[in-house]
This record gives structure tokens, C-alpha cells and sequence, in this order.
């Protein structure tokens, strides 16, 4: 009997070894004949194969990570994508639709980045909450948004106000409503996004007036509410821009949300007030100059004479350039790189050279071109002292990581957090700026993540 077991147990080994070293030899294959192939031909099959190891590796763990997108409409008309990252137990369907996720995980990308940035991440946090039933443990669901005139989502009208830091956090705030999460486990009773008066608070009284008016005193460092409602309430990760966004919207709603992860950001970027008219100014003498280009005849329909780039290959080398050019000693990774353009670039309407052939296909960005007009208003250090005291008085926990070759943060910054945030988690990682997107990086800020989630 014990040989039999020993028999058996080679005979899967003996599989499970050729069938990687099969899809090891696929993508040695696909890397040296990449040149015989067309953009879009490569891009089905670096994804084909991607989705090959990934699922055969988890199908040995017994979980399935499943991914899809989903589109949202928002009440001004613009439209809002996400990726969605869910999983389950091998007894479950495999998108993990028969259970209902109990950790709900929100990521917010940084400025002129988008979803993509997590496809490393996600599956790992993921892995590291696997579906028990000893453990009696509901799946989880990550979402990354794309915001607006990011990746795959809309873009503002030509009519439409510039966008601003609390513009994005309204959008999160409309993607959040549509998805019913952050509610609680009382169908949103508990205050939810009601208009409110008076000094914000983490824990909205529900025996108050239709005005929603904000009870007094500090809540306990649960967050209020009972173990089903923390479990239905939003764990928000941001990056960046997106951590930025991210501060400003716990501090206007921390009712919704158990947790704040910040990556390689720690709030808005504050401004001292007395450049403001020079910060109108600019944004003015830019909006004007850049119209009359982007829109020629006053429409969206105007040429954006956005620039072409030869392949997929130049607008990675080109989005990796614009990384060393940042502030301090940046970099970004050809892998992060790669899966952030394949989501931000589509076939351009023009080709560089009357013979240009299938496997030199010119892209370009689809970005909206204004997310790069400088700001038209930024907050004071005042406003960001502020809204950093509201995030401290919710007690919504807060962990914060930051690169060691990542963006320079200003002496002022860091008092502010120190003295007025005050994290209840800090830690410096290596890596660069998109620690959580790079490979050789993302391992680490993955660990650290799920041991502030668990704590």
C-alpha cells in the first residue's frame, strides 16, 4: 500500500514538473521568435501564457484567482473601469459567484498609471488570505480603478471642470456606491455617503435628523460598529496620486472604509498659500494654449494629435524613461512597465511609414493629454494639517510604506505625518516608486501589507 502511495505521489510530481517546464519552453519560444509576430499577436500570447502558470500554480493550492472587468457609468455621464481579482476554494465555482467575499480591497493607482499597476500584487494578497472552510474564511474581491481619463476609463468632457484631487475622490465615491460596498451588514444605516454638518467623525449616529449630523467623541480603534459590519467595510490601498486621493476620502467618509494602506505617498500635496495666483495663472496660460490644439473644432471629437510611438516596445521604453526623469533616483521595471502601457495604449490611426509592417505596429497613449496641465488649485498645508487630523480622529488604522529610491518627501511632510497622521504603521522598503508593481519588489510590500491587515 505505502508503495502504491510512494507511486502515485511520482507520477504527479513527474506531471506537474513537465507541464511547467512545457510553459517554461513556451515562453522561451514566444521571447526569441517575439519579432516574427505582430503587436497584437504578442500581446495574446504573453497573456495566454501569464494566465497558464498562474492558474496552474494555484490550481495546486486549491484556490482559483479569477480576474474580470467591469464598467460603470456614472451619474455625469462618465464612464469608470475596473479589474476585479476574486477567489475561492476548489469545492467553489471558479470566479467564486456562490460566495459572497467578506474582505473587500479597493486600490487606487497613481498619476498617469492605472489598474495594471496591481497585477502583481493583487494575486498575492490574495494567496495570502486563502478560502478555509476549517477556518470558516469568506473569499475575498480586490478592485483597482481606473480613474477618469486613466487607462480604460472615460475621460472628462471638453466643458468639464479640470481635474482636482477631490474630483477623484468623488469618483471612488460614485464607484463605491454603484458596487453597494462599505455599507454594513444594516443595508447602509449607519450613515453612509448622507450629506453631513459639523466636525467629521468615524462613527455617523443613525438615530439622527435626515441631515445626518456627525455624533460627538472619539470612536474605539475598531472603527465602530459590530464584526459583520467592520467585515462589509472597504479596505483602501493608494498609491501615489491615489494615495493622496485615498486621505482626502477617508477623511470625508471613514464610516466606509476598516483600513488605509498608503504606497509611496502619505496624502495631498500641500502648497504654500501664497502661490496661489501663480498655480492659476499657470493652469490658465496652459488650458489656453492646449485647446486650440486638442480641440480644434471645440469638441471631443477634435484631433488630439497625441504622439505615435513605432511599437508597443517604444511607449515601454518611453514610460520607463519618464520615470528616471522624477524626482530622485527612480526607476521602473520593463515588466511593471509593460502591463501598465499594454492597458494605457491602443493601435494608432496612422502609421509612421507607407510599408510599416504588422510586427512594427504604431500605438499610442490614451491617456487623456490633460492630466498632464498643471493644477489648477492645490491644497494648503493648513487644509492638508487639517484633513490629517480628521484621518488621525477616526481611527480608521492607517499603514504607510515607502520606497528607499522612491519620490523625496519634504521635512514638512514628514513632521506632519509623524506629529498630526501618526500611522499606526511605517516602514521603508527597497525598491522605487512603483514598489508594488515591479517584481523584484513586490514580494516585500505584499508582506507587509498582509501583516497590517491581520494585526
Amino acid at each position: 500500500e505505502h508503495h502504491n502511495v510512494r507511486s502515485c505521489f511520482v507520477i504527479v510530481y513527474n506531471t506537474l514538473l513537465g507541464y511547467f517546464i512545457l510553459c517554461f519552453c513556451s515562453l522561451h519560444t514566444l521571447q526569441r521568435y517575439s519579432s516574427l509576430l505582430s503587436t497584437s499577436m504578442k500581446r495574446t500570447l504573453a497573456l495566454l501564457a501569464a494566465t497558464t502558470l498562474t492558474k496552474s500554480a494555484r490550481s495546486i493550492a486549491m484556490t482559483t484567482i479569477s480576474t474580470s472587468e467591469r464598467t460603470f457609468t456614472c451619474s455625469d455621464g462618465v464612464k469608470l473601469v475596473v479589474k476585479s481579482w476574486s477567489n475561492s476554494n476548489g469545492g467553489g465555482d471558479n470566479d467564486g459567484s456562490n460566495m459572497t467575499p467578506t474582505k473587500k480591497i479597493l486600490c487606487l493607482h497613481g498619476w498617469l498609471d492605472n489598474a495594471a499597476s496591481f497585477n502583481r500584487l493583487a494575486p498575492l494578497l490574495l494567496d495570502s488570505f486563502p478560502v478555509s472552510d476549517e477556518q470558516q474564511q469568506q473569499p475575498m474581491e480586490i478592485l483597482a480603478l481606473d480613474f477618469p481619463g486613466h487607462g480604460l476609463s472615460g475621460h472628462k468632457s471638453v466643458d468639464g471642470p479640470p481635474q482636482l484631487l477631490a474630483e477623484y475622490a468623488y469618483y471612488v465615491l460614485e464607484c463605491i456606491e454603484a458596487l453597494k460596498w462599505g455599507k454594513g451588514s444594516n443595508g447602509g444605516s449607519s450613515g453612509g455617503t448622507r450629506t453631513v454638518v459639523g466636525n467629521i467623525n468615524a462613527n455617523v449616529n443613525p438615530n439622527n435628523s435626515a441631515q445626518g449630523t456627525i455624533s460627538g467623541g472619539k470612536t474605539n480603534n475598531d472603527n465602530g460598529g459590530t464584526d459583520s459590519d467592520r467585515d462589509d467595510k472597504i479596505n483602501l490601498i493608494g498609491h501615489s496620486m491615489g494615495a493622496g486621493v485615498s486621505v482626502v476620502l477617508v477623511a470625508a467618509f471613514p464610516e466606509l472604509f476598516s483600513s488605509l494602506t498608503l504606497l509611496e505617498g502619505a496624502g495631498p500635496l500641500a502648497r504654500n498659500a501664497n502661490d496661489c495666483s501663480r498655480h492659476v495663472r499657470a493652469a490658465c496660460q496652459r488650458r489656453l494654449k492646449s485647446n486650440k490644439t486638442l480641440f480644434p473644432d471645440g469638441t471631443n471629437g477634435g484631433a488630439t494629435r497625441a504622439k505615435v510611438y513605432r511599437n508597443v516596445d517604444a511607449a515601454i521604453e518611453a514610460r520607463m524613461d519618464t520615470t528616471r526623469r522624477m524626482p530622485g533616483d527612480q526607476y521602473l521595471s520593463e515588466e511593471a512597465a509593460r502591463d501598465m502601457v499594454l492597458r494605457a495604449t491602443v493601435d494608432a490611426a496612422v502609421t509612421l511609414t507607407s510599408n510599416s509592417s504588422d510586427d512594427n505596429h504604431p500605438v499610442t497613449f490614451r491617456h487623456d493629454p490633460r492630466l498632464q496641465w498643471p493644477s489648477l488649485q492645490y491644497y494648503t498645508r493648513e487644509q492638508v494639517e487639517a484633513i490629517y487630523t480628521d484621518l488621525c480622529n477616526s481611527n480608521v488604522p492607517v499603514s504607510i510604506l515607502m520606497a528607499e529610491d522612491g519620490w523625496p518627501v519634504d521635512s514638512w511632510s514628514q513632521s506632519a505625518v509623524k506629529d498630526i497622521l501618526k500611522p499606526s504603521h511605517m516602514k521603508l522598503l527597497k525598491g522605487s516608486h512603483h514598489f508594488h508593481a515591479d517584481p523584484d519588489t513586490v514580494g516585500d510590500v505584499a508582506a507587509e501589507i498582509v501583516s497590517f491587515l491581520k494585526a
